[in-house]
């Protein structure tokens, strides 16, 4: 991932900055604007051994299958498979196919990206990320304005 220009970053699929857990998956934490409920994106690739549970989520969320494919339910998904999940209904459980699955997950709210196991309490606590990348500056207020400079209310003398 980097920032390749004023505001902007790039990164791909492949990239290695990804954080891999401990069965072999990678994914990546962006999050679109600094605020506590704001939306966030994860790019997650899973492996073919990827097993999950019946769960649900405390926000709504789509996931687009970009790569391999994956099972929910009884229902397969394939690339360019969209699935869009209102907040709080229960699916799963999920399986990855013979060749893993690489999907982007949107949630609306980023404090409902972890999912929640039945019969979790109501009030546990979210996981705590950090995210990859943050989109948080308002840039083009002022055109001249350097990078990193902050643009002062003009004043008369």
């Amino acid at each position: 991932m980097q920032r390749t220009a004023r505001g902007r970053y790039e990164t791909s699929l492949d990239d290695p900055d990804f954080t891999v857990d401990d069965e072999g998956g990678r994914w990546a934490g962006f999050f679109l604007g600094d605020e506590e409920y704001g939306p966030a994106v994860f790019p997650m690739e899973v492996t073919a051994n990827y097993r999950f549970p019946l769960h649900y989520h405390k926000t709504h969320y789509m996931s687009i299958i970009l790569r391999g494919s994956l099972k929910v339910g009884t229902k397969w998904y394939k690339p360019g498979d969209i699935r869009l999940q209102e907040k709080g209904s229960i699916y799963g459980p999920e399986e990855a196919g013979p060749d893993g699955c690489f999907m982007l997950n949107i949630f609306a709210d980023r404090r409902g990206f972890t999912p929640s196991l039945l019969g979790e309490p109501e009030d546990a606590p979210p996981i705590h990320v950090e995210p990859h990348i943050l989109l948080s500056k308002v840039w083009n207020a002022l055109v001249t304005a350097s990078e990193d400079e902050v643009a002062a209310p003009a004043t008369s003398t």
